[in-house]
């Protein structure tokens, strides 16, 4: 049966009217969203002290920053970060053609742009926070700050422990040890199989030389960790999880959802983010005042003094370290009422808990130990709720932040439920968009200095996504323009 189908065009002939490549390009496609806003961008400030042209004298002219910063973005944007996929994407699609004009730079090329000039990447990813800002798209009056793990560039078994280090020099030189012990026992016996050993032997102390010099430098690390592929990644932790990378700390504004700021750290928890991604926040939007929303993770006294030196308020559940306490019906330290006026304390039977000795230091803070008075202590009818077994006297140290600390609990019991439910729904989708849906789980580079380059090209492209998706890209190209 003879079927009718559509006529094709023959490759080999040359066709009388040519189309341009713009034509193949929708007015609603998002790469012209992409072309606008690397348009907007001033790279002769973006640029200066951070951009070095790979061109020279005798070689061809160098690629502009501005196009490969847009071959970049659109990358990112459709899921494609691999310099080597992205070098065949510039021959073969379409919207790349026309957004990099018909250029086909090298994997090499696309490659060290995107690890030499991670400090551009960092600014390009700032000033689109600032024009997300200009679109009023950002409340700049509370956030909710949260981290996730990132795997680097680096194996688990890449990063050396103190534990791994001193298990693996242990098993050297008993290996040692027995090897002395043979050629001992064949001292007098000349066979080539002596010579083999006695090789044998000194590459077994050659290593075990190596070893002891990755200890000493192990031991002088303030993480007791060592990565010979990637310097700065780290073996971290999380419910019974073990990755080796980067802890991501990200700063969400209520409103849109937006990433307004980012850091890259290495470290295994969240203690001491809380104040600098409040601070980050508060530079990046120009803010006099702050309202931060963190989970338990984050709570610390110092991060809580500094907040509120700086006028920014915090929502951070404070862990319950007494519950145990609690449970066997005892005292804890909220039993105990403090008197400003009079500076002491008064324990549940209305008795004083006086300030003894000088100020002492611990974890950096400085603290004032308050005591009872024994005999009061030894005629109270509630002390066996009270003292710990042994003690003749009821102790409590109070912190010089412990105002703060007084004042945060009050905050908390009055709105820190609510908050905590505010919390959750806005720090989980830009983490959620980024791992599950875009497939973003690890890095492709290695260093601190390139990752925070390869993370604001993240950011930048979930960023970009969320514009696209509130204002539409007609209204972000008329913007631009």
């Amino acid at each position: 049966m003879n079927k009718s189908y559509r006529k094709t065009e023959n490759r080999a002939q040359f066709s009388l009217f040519i189309d341009h490549l713009d034509q193949h390009i929708s007015d609603t496609n998002p790469v012209r969203a992409i072309d606008a806003y690397i348009d907007t961008l001033n790279f002769d400030q973006l640029a200066v002290g951070v951009y070095k042209s790979s061109s020279s004298l005798r070689g061809q002219p160098a690629y502009n920053p501005a196009d490969l910063l847009r071959l970049y973005l659109y990358g990112y944007l459709n899921g494609i970060r691999s310099s080597r996929k992205l070098e065949k994407e510039c021959r073969r699609n379409i919207e790349l053609m026309w957004l990099i004009k018909h250029q086909h730079p090298s994997y090499k090329t696309i490659a060290n742009f995107r690890k030499d000039h991670h400090k551009l990447l960092i600014r390009v990813n700032r000033d689109f926070i600032l024009l997300c800002k200009q679109l009023d798209l950002v409340g700049g009056e509370l956030i909710a700050i949260d981290g996730s793990f990132f795997h680097g560039n680096a194996s688990k078994q890449s990063i050396l422990t103190k534990n791994r280090l001193t298990q693996q020099l242990k098993a050297v030189e008993q290996k040692i040890q027995d090897y002395h012990t043979m050629l001992d026992a064949l001292d007098n016996e000349e066979s080539e199989a002596d010579n083999l050993d006695s090789i044998k032997l000194q590459e077994l102390m050659n290593k075990q030389a190596n070893l002891n010099q990755v200890l000493n430098e192990l031991t002088q690390s303030d993480t007791g960790q060592l990565s010979r592929t990637d310097p700065d990644a780290r073996l971290l932790f999380k419910r019974g999880a073990k990755i080796a990378g980067y802890n991501i700390q990200t700063a969400v504004d209520d409103r849109h959802h937006l990433i307004i700021a980012s850091d890259v750290t290495n470290e295994g928890n969240d203690q001491k983010q809380l104040y600098p991604m409040a601070k980050r926040s508060k530079t990046t939007l120009g803010l006099d005042k702050l309202t931060v929303l963190a989970d338990a993770g984050y709570y610390e006294t110092t991060n809580l003094h500094l907040c509120a030196e700086n006028q920014i308020t915090p929502y951070v559940p404070i862990p319950n370290k007494s519950a145990s306490i609690k449970e066997q019906d005892r005292f804890t330290r909220e039993h105990f009422l403090y008197d400003i006026s009079n500076n002491c304390y008064s324990c549940p039977n209305e008795k004083l808990l006086t300030p003894s000795g000088s100020l002492t230091s611990k974890h950096n803070k400085k603290r004032q130990l308050y005591i009872s008075n024994s005999k009061d202590c030894r005629s109270c009818f509630k002390k066996d709720q009270c003292l710990a077994q042994g003690t003749t006297r009821r102790k409590l140290y109070r912190s010089e932040y412990e105002s703060v600390v007084d004042e945060h609990k009050r905050r908390m019991e009055f709105y820190g439920k609510g908050k905590m439910q505010q919390r959750g729904a806005l720090v989980e989708h830009p983490f959620g968009t980024l791992k599950m849906r875009a497939g973003w789980q690890h890095f492709l580079v290695r260093g601190f200095k390139k990752v925070k380059g390869e993370w604001s090209l993240m950011n930048l492209a979930y960023n970009f996504t969320r514009v696209l998706n509130i204002i539409g890209m007609k209204g972000f190209k008329a913007y631009c323009q």
